[in-house]
């Protein structure tokens, strides 16, 4: 007798248990109307929050790099003697990879380049980095004279100079033109002061 009691209170547990996963097969009378009562309230709420902040969170952070990155494919060209050394019209050859419009503008660049006064040797023009979606860096060099360094950005379909100097490059010069930093560097001037650039 008291075998049957015992038994009887383990299967209704058990029936109760499997109600409340979702099975309704055995009995859908008499098991669903207890879990529908207990078990969805608590766990519904609980699954659909956790898909819900799962799902937004990795959406951004897919996003935001994608945006932010360059479109153009990288060309180094700097060795332990500094970047392309452009000296005259036909020099653009040693520019490998780069856009052919790249090259015609650094051929005019060079062209255009006026002799320093007090200065013997011809201008010439380095390139040491590209990033061929449009931006450039190098310089400007006389021998023996000395140079400044240059940026340079396909801006309305045609390549420019956009800052030459011998400092840091203006942040906002940066930002104006879109520069990957792979391509200007990772700092720049904020006034007078020195801040991390992560175009």
């Amino acid at each position: 007798m008291t075998r049957t009691p015992a038994l009887a209170a383990l299967t209704t547990t058990v029936v109760l248990l499997l109600g409340a996963c979702g099975a309704s097969d055995d009995e859908p009378a008499a098991s669903a109307p207890t879990p529908s009562t207990a078990a969805p309230s608590s766990a519904s709420p609980t699954a659909t929050p956790v898909a819900a902040t799962t799902t937004p969170a990795p959406t951004p952070s897919t996003t935001a790099p994608t945006a932010a990155a360059p479109t153009g494919k990288l060309i180094s060209y700097e060795t332990e003697d500094g970047g392309v050394m452009i000296t005259r019209a036909s020099d653009t050859g040693k520019l490998t990879g780069a856009p052919s419009d790249f090259k015609a503008f650094i051929a005019r660049e060079l062209e255009d380049a006026a002799p320093e006064e007090g200065c013997t040797e011809k201008p010439q023009i380095s390139v040491d980095r590209l990033d061929t979606g449009g931006w450039a860096r190098g310089g400007h060099f006389i021998p023996q004279c000395g140079g400044y360094a240059t940026l340079w950005a396909r801006s309305g379909g045609s390549w420019q100079a956009v800052w030459s100097g011998q400092s840091l490059v203006e942040c906002s010069t940066l930002t104006k033109h879109r520069f990957p930093a792979r391509v200007a560097g990772k700092q720049c001037l904020e006034g007078d002061a020195t801040v991390p650039y992560a175009g």
